[in-house]
């Protein structure tokens, strides 16, 4: 008894372990998830590239679900997806593209997101249903996407046939020359190239050295040209004191000259007070100290062209020029003296004193100027007066004339 008890419970067992399998072997197909609700989405492609129901669906690599129905149609596919879990939340900004992957080829469709705008904090807020469902930024149930038909293994070996049948025709050996010609053009132009970059080298180098020799030239010649600058500064400055002096000292040559035009009279004088004299020496048989006379009456008159001569030369006129500049020098000095004991003592009166006794030596060298002069222009006014001559056995001996500042007139 009790063994057809346990036999009947076997049985039991046995078909309720059965029908359970069944069940979820049932629940697996349909993609049952017990961990969480499912939702659909739909996808329209151009060509489903090996896409069948049941291949994978992939977001960031990871299989998250996968299809449950594909539609053709005239001008694309419609494939529809079971995403297996409500917490896996795809942006609104993603790529759908077919891929293929493994030895065999397993095409799956791949989610690649491009822009993710909800933060991980923000996940618990959303869901793919309504109404937790926000279609700005999250994909929703039902939601139809474009996808793209990625790369596959038909399209590379349909490639790889294309690039075969050009690579098999009868162009591919002059291809081969040409791309050897090429080969050998651009090695030939390396070297080339390697040249002319030395020769650039070189006279870049050559460039270097002649922007130093003309940096150093470019120096010499501002340093000739500031030296010019000055010179010709100078050469101004010194014509305006050149001028300057002639201006300020135009009286004083003036008077000059003009003394010479009375001492000229003068002599002119002289000369007709000696006319008596000389008929006298012709009669008194004197024309050889006469003779001597009119020579010394020439050289006087030499010496006085040579006086005038040298007062008109422009050496005279420099000296004249230097001379004044030393006592201008001379006034500046004694006035930079005078400022100094000014600031020194601090005495108006010494002051006054001592611009008196400057103008007093002043006035004492322009006299002692003049009075030189006037004793030169006396010494060449002065007569040459001739000595009497004895006569010594026939021979007469000339007499040399002598002056005598002292006598206006010649003694016989």
């Amino acid at each position: 008894m009790r063994t057809r008890v346990v036999r009947e419970g076997s049985v039991g067992l046995l078909v309720l372990f059965g029908l359970g399998l069944v069940t979820g072997l049932i629940f697996w197909i349909r993609g049952f998830n017990l961990g969480g609700r499912a939702y659909t989405l739909e996808v329209e492609l151009v060509d489903a590239l090996g896409l069948s129901v049941g291949s994978p669906v992939k977001f960031r690599g990871v299989k998250v679900g996968h299809i449950i129905q594909m539609r053709p149609q005239t001008q694309k596919v419609i494939v529809e997806v079971e995403i297996t879990s409500s917490k896996v939340l795809i942006p609104r900004q993603i790529n759908v593209e077919t891929s293929q992957s493994g030895f065999v080829g397993q095409a799956a469709l791949e989610f690649r997101p491009t822009d993710v705008r909800v933060s991980d904090a923000n996940l618990d807020e959303f869901s793919p249903f309504e109404p937790n469902c926000d279609p700005r930024l999250i994909v929703c149930q039902g939601d139809r996407l474009k996808g793209e038909s990625g790369n596959n293994l038909e399209e590379l070996i349909r490639a790889t046939m294309q690039i075969a049948t050009q690579l098999g025709g009868t162009d591919l050996k002059a291809t081969l020359d040409n791309l050897s010609q090429a080969a050998v053009d651009v090695s030939q132009l390396s070297k080339d190239t390697k040249v002319a970059l030395k020769d650039v080298s070189r006279a870049a180098r050559s460039v270097n050295q002649l922007s130093l020799d003309a940096r150093q030239q470019l120096q010499t010649f501002t340093v000739a040209t500031r030296s010019v600058t000055t010179a010709a500064q100078q050469v101004n400055q010194l014509g305006s004191e050149v001028n300057t002096l002639v201006r300020v000292n135009r009286g004083t040559l003036v008077t000059s000259l003009q003394n010479l035009q009375e001492a000229s009279q003068e002599l002119k004088g002289v000369v007709n007070d000696l006319s008596p004299v000389i008929s006298r020496v012709h009669k008194s048989q004197l024309i050889e100290n006469l003779e001597q006379l009119a020579a010394n009456g020439a050289q006087a008159s030499e010496n006085l062209k040579t006086l005038t001569t040298a007062i008109n030369n422009p050496a005279t006129l420099v000296e004249l020029t230097q001379t004044l500049d030393a006592a201008r020098v001379t006034f500046q000095n004694t006035q930079k003296i005078t400022s100094d004991l000014e600031q020194i003592t601090g005495n108006a009166e010494f002051r006054q004193n001592l611009i008196r006794l400057i103008n007093g030596l002043s006035k004492l060298i322009s006299s002692s100027l003049d009075l030189q002069q006037q004793v030169q222009v006396a010494q060449q006014r002065s007569p040459v007066a001739p000595q009497p001559v004895q006569p010594n056995a026939g021979q007469t001996n000339p007499i040399v004339p002598r002056q005598d500042p002292n006598q206006d007139s010649v003694n016989p």
